[in-house]
């Protein structure tokens, strides 16, 4: 779950897909019954989602609120680099920079980077 790229990104954008529950309340599961597609008040495909969906927001948790924002942005609103850039008050450049490591964190990628000791150069 989650392991690459493409699976990230997926649950990204599908975080707040159509089969969130459309209200908070329980007391609509009788009005909700006539719809075949919201029978027991949860809608199709939400309870299949969410250990993907504690997984990301656990692995959200690791990164900076300006890194989850531009996430959330980017694929959750679905801004262009422009609008973010502004919104965020960064360059339209350091927005996809800033994208990709995020990503890469979420992928434990990130990590990885920083803990590995550089080589060391034998002298001559």
């Amino acid at each position: 779950m989650l392991a690459s790229r493409e699976e990230v990104i997926g649950s990204l954008v599908r975080y707040t897909d159509w089969w969130q529950p459309s209200t908070s309340s329980l007391l609509q599961v009788g009005w909700a019954r006539r719809d075949t597609d919201v029978g027991d008040g949860i809608r199709r495909g939400l309870l299949e989602t969410l250990d993907e969906r504690a997984e990301l927001c656990r692995r959200m948790r690791t990164m900076n609120e300006t890194d989850r924002r531009i996430l959330f942005l980017w694929y959750v609103k679905q801004l262009s680099a422009q609008d973010i850039s502004k919104e965020v008050g960064i360059s339209r450049r350091q927005c996809f920079r800033r994208r990709a490591r995020a990503i890469r964190i979420l992928l434990g990628e990130e990590v990885r980077e920083r803990t590995v000791a550089p080589r060391s150069v034998a002298p001559r």
